[in-house]
């Protein structure tokens, strides 16, 4: 079919395997993760489906990509959908997404006041709501305030639990970093996290490719990570 073309164009093939619920900021043992991993536990007696509200710098696109590596841990079909990505191609990309067993839709905000979308959007619901199956919706406002036209896409999206995740302060994006950093077995020092947040945009996805980029800035040059290597390596 015509639909699977623009699917694969707009979706990622494998997902950044660094993005997990223990890599999150909130750590492993908070609300939005312990609520995300529970919900796997239930998927055998009713459909589950959650909403995550927070603005871009929350890391509510953290939560879908570690939702989506943990199905897939599971055995478990999965796809994540980013409006930002296929809105152009119109909810023709929701044709046969049905079938997975986990579905998370990222920035849904972005397609209020779209007709077809709402329409669209409202159907797969629908077809979605069965036991076994798992949907998890992204936006940065709640559902009564995102000027959707369509009422029962609105009664739709407030089905499930709503968890309003805070942005990042910049302390839990230099906490973060220190993470993802030891994770990838680099030590980062709080001095030189708060160094990066200082001196570059405080996007948490920016700061995470500034990262990856001195990763391999110390492993070529066999250098610890410390502010002068840092400005050196970022021409700061």
């Amino acid at each position: 079919m015509a639909v699977q073309e623009p699917m694969q164009m707009a979706l990622p093939v494998t997902l950044p395997d660094d993005e997990t619920f223990t890599s999150y900021f909130g750590g492993e043992n908070s609300l939005e993760v312990s609520h995300l991993k529970d919900a796997f536990t239930k998927l055998s007696n009713k459909f589950q489906y959650t909403y995550l509200c927070g603005l871009g710098d929350s890391g509510k696109s953290h939560l879908l990509y570690a939702t989506c590596i943990h199905a897939q841990e599971r055995g478990l079909s999965t796809m994540l959908l980013s409006m930002r990505e296929v809105v152009d191609y119109g909810p023709v990309v929701l044709e046969g997404l049905e079938n997975l067993d986990v579905l998370c839709i990222d920035d849904v905000h972005l397609v209020a006041g779209n007709d077809a979308w709402e329409k669209g959007l409202f159907n797969f619901f629908n077809r979605f709501n069965e036991p076994g199956k798992y949907l998890v919706v992204t936006a940065d406002l709640l559902p009564d305030m995102l000027h959707i036209n369509l009422p029962d896409l609105v009664s739709r999206l407030k089905w499930g639990t709503t968890l309003q995740i805070r942005s990042m302060s910049d302390d839990d994006k230099a906490e973060a970093l220190v993470r993802r950093a030891h994770m990838r077995g680099l030590e980062l020092t709080d001095e030189c996290a708060r160094f990066l947040l200082t001196r570059l945009s405080r996007d948490m996805r920016a700061l995470l490719d500034v990262l990856d980029k001195l990763d391999h800035a110390s492993m070529a040059a066999q250098r610890k990570l410390t502010i002068p290597f840092i400005k050196s390596t970022l021409k700061l």
